[in-house]
């Protein structure tokens, strides 16, 4: 994807500098020690056929039900009540528990049960699927490699790693030399035998790990309530709790208005580590002529390439900015503070002439950056085929490209006009099309003046990078991981969303303008927000700013005196709400202050607006 261009970073915008602060978050799917240190997600478990004669019926043990349930309640969203919301953490539960099923039964599941898992289903599905164990891995060994009459139950490496990659397989480079050195290979051979008993071992190994790291986190729990009462550090000004009740109001704007939409996405990136995410939004900047009342809506969106629902509620805001005249400044006058169903809105009656500019905020409540671990792994989608001496565009690659197209075709006119496609040039190469540039492009389309590129011209475009030869499959999913794509060509670090304003004048145009770095955002915020919010004094020269309205709640910390501090903030209880904070961490993370600043600690989101929202924390000075 433009390739002939410099792209700097599997997932980046140019050479832009990290954040000077962080919010701490934790991933999607925690990286526990007892995670397996092997992973045993390969189809060839799969060549035989499930059992054709019925469902099995299997005999848990007591012992083995409180295992599922440990594991289960490991992977469940936390925002509901003992579900799984998320394909991801549906199959790390099942991996946690020894079953690795293929990717058409997960779907089929994934579907049957509506994207929500309770336990009970989790135990249905256990019952009726097969686990691994010793005798399953060499039948399925001997089913992959029986045509082989040279098979003794001993595989050439090099083939074994072709044949994981082939089938799915997601261990990258360093995990197969890991897998190498485990087995002991001599001769470039692996000894099945050892293969199947190492998987089965760590199987084991991973379930005591867990049922180990369960007791502790009790015991860790209860030595916490127990000393709660007698702690010096803790008293009523350290803790912060906050409810918001639910919401049932509509959103109601007046017939005769007029309308405009236009379309829009939150990027994620970083990188050398996820603790230093950034977040990029887009501004849009729009004109009236006279005083109007004003209605402004912001609603993400989802599409298949997005695993599971997660992405339905996420945490999202609107600012509202006055462009001051004769000057390049802008003035937040705006922030949304209402919802109607999963849509954050301002509503204003009386907006006076002149001109705005509109920002899209989130900052890692739900959309979070993926693990380096999961970055690095290589892809499992070809996006390229070789035929004959030639190279052409593989259709899942032509698929990818298509809902690119239509993501930056943000007035839906079914063409990119030259801003549209410099904001898709700049995400995927960090560099702005020049008038040389362009030029250049409508001359290799044939494009008129003043027409945009089509879809089937966007195609045409990729398609010369696809078929040069000093292209690289790596450089083609560069572009992807760019736009938020990752290895399973499934969208985790972009969520696009719809902006509509309704206004009572005649004309209105709404443009897009460029990319906003959100890390500068927070700045703003903190001087916009510290007069509306709550004051929670931490000691003589920190003081907590506590603002919260219908979509959740921000925490600023203020640090007025000459040193640094170091604030802990621990959530204790969550209910219904996304957090850009670890929830119920063993060990609460530790934020650095400047003297004499001021900082945002966490932004929580109300996930369903129809359910009250609750959270505990303590907050203290280290």
């Amino acid at each position: 994807m433009n390739s002939s261009r410099s792209i700097r970073s599997n997932a980046s915008i140019g050479d832009r500098a990290s954040p000077n602060f962080l919010i701490k978050r934790s991933d999607n799917i925690p990286n526990r020690s007892s995670s397996p240190p092997l992973n045993n997600r390969s189809s060839l478990i799969h060549l035989q056929d499930t059992d054709k004669n019925g469902p099995l019926t299997k005999n848990f043990t007591e012992d083995d039900i409180k295992y599922h349930k440990i594991a289960f309640e490991r992977c469940i969203d936390l925002s509901e009540r003992g579900v799984i919301t998320n394909r991801e953490r549906f199959i790390q539960a099942l991996n946690y528990v020894g079953y690795d099923l293929p990717k058409a039964t997960i779907d089929q599941l994934w579907s049957t049960n509506h994207e929500e898992i309770t336990f009970k289903s989790f135990e249905r599905i256990l019952n009726q699927e097969k686990s691994i164990d010793e005798r399953i891995l060499e039948e399925a060994f001997e089913t992959l490699y029986s045509k082989d009459k040279k098979f003794d139950w001993n595989i050439d490496f090099n083939k074994f790693r072709t044949d994981m990659i082939e089938k799915g397989d997601r261990l990258t480079e360093v995990e197969f030399e890991k897998l190498r050195r485990l087995l002991g290979t001599e001769n470039g051979k692996i000894d099945v035998k050892k293969l199947t008993k190492t998987i089965g071992e760590n199987k084991d190994n991973c379930r005591q790990k867990i049922i180990i790291e369960k007791k502790e986190q009790r015991r860790d729990e209860i030595e916490r309530l127990s000393s709660r009462p007698n702690s010096p550090k803790l008293n009523n000004n350290n803790n912060v709790r906050i409810r918001i009740d639910s919401t049932s109001q509509k959103l109601i704007i007046p017939s005769g208005t007029r309308s405009v939409q236009i379309k829009g996405a939150f990027f994620c990136e970083y990188f050398d580590s996820p603790a230093d995410a950034l977040y990029f939004s887009i501004g849009y900047s729009f004109e009236i002529k006279k005083n109007t009342s004003v209605w402004i809506t912001l609603k993400p969106i989802t599409s298949p390439y997005h695993a599971g629902s997660l992405f339905k509620n996420l945490d999202v805001r609107l600012l509202l900015f006055e462009k001051l005249p004769r000057s390049t400044e802008r003035r937040l006058i705006q922030i949304s503070s209402a919802r109607s169903g999963i849509k954050s809105y301002i509503e204003l009656n009386d907006l006076p002439k002149g001109s705005y500019e509109i920002i899209p905020i989130t900052f890692g409540g739900v959309l979070r950056p993926r693990t380096r671990e999961v970055n690095e792994r290589p892809p499992i989608k070809t996006l390229r085929e070789t035929r004959g001496k030639k190279y052409s565009m593989s259709k899942d690659y032509r698929d990818a490209l298509e809902y690119i197209f239509d993501v930056f075709d943000f007035n839906d006119n079914k063409q990119l006009d030259r801003n549209e496609y410099n904001l898709w040039t700049i995400r995927t190469t960090g560099e702005e099309i020049t008038n040389e540039d362009w030029l250049s492009i409508r001359d290799h389309v044939s494009l008129d003046e003043g027409e945009g590129i089509s879809k089937e011209n966007f195609f045409k475009l990729n398609d010369f990078e696809v078929q040069d030869p000093d292209t690289t499959e790596t450089d083609l999913w560069a572009g992807l991981k760019s736009i938020g794509f990752n290895y399973a060509l499934e969208l985790d670090m972009m969520c696009p969303f719809e902006l509509t304003v309704h206004v009572n004048e005649s004309n209105i145009h709404l443009e897009s303008t460029s990319f906003v770095e959100l890390t500068e955002i927070k700045k703003i915020l903190i001087k916009f927000l510290q007069n509306k919010s709550e004051k929670i004094k931490l000691n003589s020269t920190v003081q907590c700013f506590n603002y919260h309205d219908d979509c959740g709640s921000i925490l600023i910390v203020d640090n007025k005196g000459p040193h640094n501090v170091r604030i802990s903030a621990q959530v204790v209880n969550s209910n219904n709400a996304a957090l850009t904070l670890p929830i119920d961490s063993r060990k609460p993370p530790i934020i650095n202050i400047r003297h004499e600043t001021s900082q945002i600690i966490w932004f929580a989101h109300k996930l369903d607006s129809l359910r009250p929202m609750e959270l505990d924390a303590n907050v203290q000075v280290q």
